[in-house]
């Protein structure tokens, strides 16, 4: 069994309840603190715990063929109200969840590349930042029961074991390509998962697991608990296993209204305004600060660096990044005049090219700019499905899932990329810009011919864009995070954010850059995750 509550989000369906039951889970810390391993448990490793794990349940195939299935039980929250549920769920990670409480309708769900609620009272939203990666990884744990980790992204470790009440406790720790974390708590005596500890802070939430029955060979819990902050502790108690030979397509899928909207038109009205901000762009210089996580096999940061540039835009569409700090260091004096040489070439080089009218061949930093997908492209390439109006960052938006357009002929290597990705689009309702946009791979993607490198599935990346205080939209942030294999050896995991900030108008008329680099570097746009 399982439960998400409905936390803020950004969205106007953020419902948030009554502060009670979240001591459950500090007690719960508190007295694992107090207690050392059980020494006579002897530690396992994760692939061990988790083997162990799914052998109690009933066995990889069992629980394979178990995975399409539907609970009904009740749901008491810890306020006194009663109410009931209806909990599906499908392999590998597709879940919804319905309360009931007499008028009070609520429900959660979890489509494997992103994650809704919907209230009676607040309507439909779909879940971003924090709260959507952790229903994200939650859906994985709970509907693949642990099984398919490589292939979801997941790194799992495992941490020492641990004592409460006189049972000793195996811990893993599970951790997605978007850095969403959970620890689960397997009892030594069975094998079984007992609890699971998901996010942080707000978003932190504890679901206690018990009384499991075997049900057409596969165990279930059920009894559960769930504590969290600012809400009430619920129990849910499972009446009813019935075994699903198929949901239907659309199942897990966020519910849709019947919208008075020609999304043909408002995508091609978009797809104008967007070419209008990457022409914008070019006006400005602008900060960028890039932040690259090196991380293990865990999805453990090894290394982290962080560079901050001074962004200076060209003409032909070509921007000039000027290198002023490394982890928040400024460049030494001789740091600066190398890198104050280099982008004066750089710039010296492509007023030539384009003086000769771009004859001969441009450089790998013109190649780069040709390579780079644009936001219109992505508009062209994909096709939209599911539209519904929701709330994002306190304005009206209408969000759709895409997917690729099977008619799309792309005219280079790059735009096959787009033939790639499914995910989600939020679109400003009243300036019609993309306000933000969740993509993934859903199938490996080759780079140069795939000699160079290959993103595996579910390299997933996050567009934004803001709207300033004069009406404009420019970019914000850009997140990546991926699994690439280089050279056909060597595997990296690595996280890339990029925030864009201290816009500036620009004259292209004026090439001349500053000969040093600011004293410390401008400061960063506020984080929006």
């Amino acid at each position: 069994m399982w439960f998400l509550p409905f936390p803020a989000c950004g969205c106007r369906t953020a419902h948030v309840w009554v502060s009670l039951g979240a001591w459950f889970g500090w007690l719960f810390v508190a007295t694992v603190a107090a207690q050392g391993p059980r020494p006579s448990v002897k530690p396992l490793s994760a692939p061990k715990v988790i083997a162990r794990y799914v052998a109690t349940l009933g066995g990889e195939r069992a629980v394979r063929a178990g995975s399409t299935v539907t609970l009904r039980g009740t749901v008491h929250t810890a306020t006194g109200d009663d109410g009931t549920f209806t909990f599906d769920r499908a392999f590998p990670n597709r879940m919804r969840l319905e309360l009931v409480f007499d008028a009070d309708r609520r429900c959660l769900g979890v489509t494997g590349a992103s994650a809704w609620m919907q209230t009676t009272r607040h309507g439909v939203g779909t879940l971003v930042d924090e709260a959507g990666r952790q229903r994200l990884l939650e859906g994985w744990i709970l509907a693949a029961r642990l099984l398919n980790a490589t292939e979801q992204g997941v790194g799992i470790r495992s941490l020492p074991v641990v004592e409460l009440a006189g049972k000793a406790y195996y811990r893993l720790v599970f951790t997605s390509r978007e850095r969403a974390t959970a620890t689960g708590y397997f009892a030594a005596e069975t094998g079984l998962l007992a609890r699971l500890e998901s996010g942080d802070g707000p978003h932190r939430y504890v679901f206690e697991f018990d009384d499991y029955r075997p049900i057409g060979g596969v165990r279930e819990p059920f009894h559960v608990t769930v504590a969290m902050p600012d809400a009430p502790a619920l129990t849910l108690k499972v009446t009813e296993v019935q075994q699903v030979r198929a949901f239907a397509a659309d199942h897990f899928e966020i519910p849709t209204g019947d919208l008075a909207l020609d999304l043909p038109a408002l995508l091609a009205r978009i797809a104008l305004n967007q070419r209008a901000v990457d022409e914008r762009v070019t006006q400005y210089t602008y900060t960028l600060t890039e932040t690259i996580r090196r991380l293990d096999g865990d999805r453990r940061i090894k290394e982290t660096e962080v560079k901050t540039y001074e962004v200076y835009p060209l003409t032909g569409g070509v921007r000039v990044r000027k290198l002023v700090a490394v982890n928040g260091k400024s460049l030494s004096a001789a740091e600066a005049e190398k890198e104050q040489r280099r982008v004066a070439k750089f710039i010296e080089e492509h007023e030539a090219r384009q003086q000769k009218g771009k004859a001969g061949r441009a450089d790998a930093n013109d190649e780069a700019q040709k390579r780079r997908l644009t936001i219109a492209q992505f508009l062209r390439a994909c096709e939209f499905h599911h539209p519904r109006r929701e709330t994002l960052r306190g304005r009206p938006v209408i969000v759709c899932d895409f997917r690729p357009r099977h008619d799309y002929k792309p005219t280079n290597s790059t735009e096959k990329i787009l033939q790639k990705l499914v995910g989600t689009v939020w679109l400003d309702a009243e300036d019609e810009e993309v306000a933000r946009l969740e993509g993934r791979f859903a199938t490996d993607v080759k780079v140069g011919g795939g000699l160079l490198a290959s993103l595996k599935r579910g390299a997933a990346f996050v567009f934004e864009q803001t709207r300033t205080g004069e009406g404009v939209w420019l970019p914000l942030r850009e997140d990546f995070n991926a699994d690439i294999k280089v050279l056909l050896v060597a595997g990296l995991n690595i996280s890339v954010e990029n925030r864009y900030s201290d816009y500036k108008k620009f004259s292209t008329e004026t090439q001349e850059l500053p000969d040093a680099p600011s004293a410390a570097p401008a400061q960063q746009a506020p984080p929006v995750e």
